[in-house]
């Protein structure tokens, strides 16, 4: 009966989760296409759309999340999710943040032609990307754990 609840309310994450993602991708597709701003020259288009690339990690991010609910509420086995999800979640929101620091000054440096910082101090992409590095790293006990309890299914 247990696990029948933690299906079921995994199916409602999922589902919340679709919903946010849905909201977020209308809300960047119509600020990339320019119909909130028509009145932009192209080269403030393109700099919007440099500045959207970090969007593109978290939202994937956000996508394996729903994925890993997704999983859950097939009732697949709770190690092997959360560690798939992890390694996957801890790449994207670490690429997120070297994108937003690092690429994003890079990129607008090449499209103006001019000098332009080499960074962004923004700490919450810091924070991200770091706390992305320690989802990875927290991963391998949980596949360490999933293998155990593989062997010791099979021995049972």
């Amino acid at each position: 009966m247990r696990g029948s609840t933690n299906e079921r309310d995994a199916a409602i994450a999922r589902n919340l989760t679709a919903m946010v993602l849905a909201m977020l991708v209308l809300g960047a597709v119509l600020n990339a296409t320019g119909l909130a701003a028509p009145d932009r020259s192209g080269i403030a288009k393109l700099l919007q759309a440099i500045t959207m690339l970090p969007m593109l990690c978290y939202f994937a991010a956000i996508w394996t999340i729903h994925r890993a609910f997704a999983a859950l509420a097939r009732g697949d086995a709770v190690e092997q999710a959360v560690a798939k999800l992890l390694v996957q979640l801890g790449a994207l929101m670490f690429l997120g943040g070297i994108l937003r620091v690092f690429g994003e000054p890079w990129l607008t440096r090449f499209v103006l032609g001019r000098p332009w910082p080499w960074a962004n101090g923004d700490v919450a992409a810091i924070a991200l990307g770091v706390a992305g590095l320690l989802l990875i790293l927290l991963a391998r006990p949980l596949r360490q754990a999933a293998r155990m309890r593989a062997e010791l299914d099979g021995i049972l």
